[in-house]
């Protein structure tokens, strides 16, 4: 007898080829047999008449290494159909953790992240990232995970906020990342983008991605810039994965801002060119027009590099306040503003740390209640709520995520957190990714625009990401690889979060399979959390 049996089912294998009729057998956790009217019983079967089968998908860029401390059974990736998350993206994971610099990294976490009790911060201290991961799953999760560690943590368990390091810290920041990946962590995630990390030199990236190539892991990394400065930001870290010859991963890949507005092509043939000449790069992209930050990156890096505290405590001094609105309008002779090429009225306020009634607002309808322009409401925004504050912002062109996503080794991914619409989460009005990124692409980009087809949809979403990161044993409906599968309607499938009413699970999403066992039944949550933490070997 086998442990579960999918019958009639409409299999889409993970690696572009055509659909096909069959069942599947699922013995201890991995796919056993994949035959045509298979004899034999289980002590569990699905019909799948009518559905399709397609291997678990795997969610590439992923946040839920954060949220799941908090609440570890979230189900808003499950629901998807994502079995495996590749955690900890953007240079900001839960450790490692030095006492020594602990307050400076959860407060930096609290500004950009989110916001934590005074027993959640007396609990944050794993000395390691793998120790983090064992945590969670001893607590149980949904999903497998894929842990990569953070350059954030890594450079402020070193040197804290310090702007320049001395030969010495960057020493100690590589030994802290041998280490880690001696552990089996997969990569480092870096984010340029953000204090502290932006002030990592060009040649300090270059060693740290030395390390990882080493150890043959990969680099994700948030460029500097994904507005105006792009193009620049994307030859740096080529130049930088050229150097070292570290396997890059760049993060949800975008044109923000209307000037970027119809580049994607020359995006694109500027990274196939790095392709061409050797260069091992990859990249990700999630099915929205909006991203998704902290407010505080409103605010000008030179500014904030002591600690964004030292700028609000300055507020009331006008010449100052007057100084920092035309700064982060206009921006400055090193910093382009992300609010330049945006409507700043329609940035939505996910999460605060005071004001919970603030969730779901815009800017603009706080700044109409409080009779104030939006720049002044953003600022008001950040005092009152001591720096903690989510956002999305509309910043990005439908036609350029289309184009993006047609390209052959475009990676879909949500670059969100598992949550829930309960407990913890209640408060929350989250970026829509976190419900909706994969059921997005099926229903909107696969049936009802054909942007793609399905086998190759299921491809980005499975056999792709596996392949770059040499994970053999997932990715592929096939014998021997495990039974993470997902099992969805194709002419319902489809994302209900909106940017209105984000927390809402998609429909189409039947069944779903983590290591053999049953997760999501009729759409519904089983109770089950059978995710496995999978380090690299």
């Amino acid at each position: 007898m086998f442990d579960c049996i999918i019958r009639n089912g409409s299999i889409v294998n993970g690696a572009g080829a055509p659909s096909f009729t069959a069942d599947i057998a699922i013995t201890d956790g991995a796919i056993s047999l994949i035959v045509s009217n298979l004899g034999g019983t289980g002590r569990n079967e699905i019909d799948a008449t009518g559905l399709v089968v397609a291997p678990g998908f795997i969610d590439i860029h992923s946040h839920s290494d954060l949220s799941l401390f908090f609440e570890p059974h979230a189900q808003s990736k499950i629901r998807q159909g994502v079995t495996t998350e590749v955690v900890g993206n953007c240079g900001v994971t839960s450790a490692p953790v030095r006492a020594i610099h602990k307050a400076t990294l959860l407060r930096l976490f609290e500004t950009s992240n989110f916001t934590m009790t005074t027993a959640e911060k007396e609990l944050w201290n794993w000395p390691s990232q793998i120790d983090h991961m064992i945590e969670l799953v001893e607590k149980g999760v949904s999903s497998n995970l894929i842990p990569l560690v953070g350059g954030v943590p890594l450079r402020v368990a070193v040197a804290g906020m310090k702007e320049h390091l001395e030969p010495q810290e960057l020493d100690a920041i590589k030994s802290l990342l041998q280490e880690e990946l001696r552990q089996g962590i997969w990569g480092m995630s870096s984010g340029p983008y953000y204090i502290p990390e932006s002030h990592f030199k060009r040649e300090e990236l270059i060693e740290l991605c030395t390390v990882i190539r080493e150890h043959n892991a990969i680099w994700a990394v948030h460029m500097r810039d994904e507005g105006q400065r792009l193009f620049a930001a994307v030859d740096e870290v080529i130049d930088i994965a050229y150097q070292s010859r570290v396997s890059l991963q760049i993060s949800h890949l975008k044109l923000e801002g209307t000037s970027n507005w119809g580049r994607a092509t020359d995006l694109l043939a500027r990274i196939d060119r790095a392709r061409a000449e050797g260069v091992n790069v990859h990249w990700d992209q999630y099915p929205y027009t909006a991203y998704g930050s902290g407010l505080v990156d409103a605010i000008p890096p030179a500014w904030r590099a002591g600690g964004v505290d030292q700028v609000l405590s300055r507020l009331s001094n006008k010449q100052f306040s007057d100084s920092l609105k035309q700064a982060m309008l206009h921006g400055t002779e090193t910093w382009r503003s992300p609010l330049e090429e945006i409507e700043i009225e329609k940035i939505i306020v996910t999460e605060v740390k005071n004001n919970p009634e603030y969730a779901g607002k815009t800017i603009g309808e706080l700044a109409t209640a409080w009779h104030e322009v939006p720049v002044d409401a953003i600022l008001r925004l950040l005092v009152t709520q001591e720096g903690s504050v989510k956002v999305v912002v509309p910043a990005m062109s439908e036609e350029d995520v289309e184009v993006i996503m047609q390209h052959p080794a475009t990676m879909i991914s949500s670059d969100g957190k598992a949550v829930s619409p309960r407990g913890r989460y209640a408060q929350l009005h989250p970026h829509p990714r976190y419900y909706g990124a994969f059921p997005r692409v099926l229903g909107r980009y696969v049936r009802e625009k054909g942007i793609l087809d399905l086998p190759e949809a299921i491809r980005k979403m499975t056999s792709l990401p596996a392949s770059q990161l040499g994970l053999k044993d997932r990715g592929m409906i096939a014998e021997g690889q495990a039974a993470d599968i997902v099992i969805f309607n194709p002419k319902t499938v489809v994302d209900r979060a909106t940017f209105q009413q984000p927390c809402r699970s998609p429909q189409g999403i039947e069944y779903v399979l983590v290591n053999g066992d049953v997760v999501i039944k009729e759409g519904e949550h089983t109770g089950r959390y059978p995710g496995r933490l999978l380090k690299r070997q």
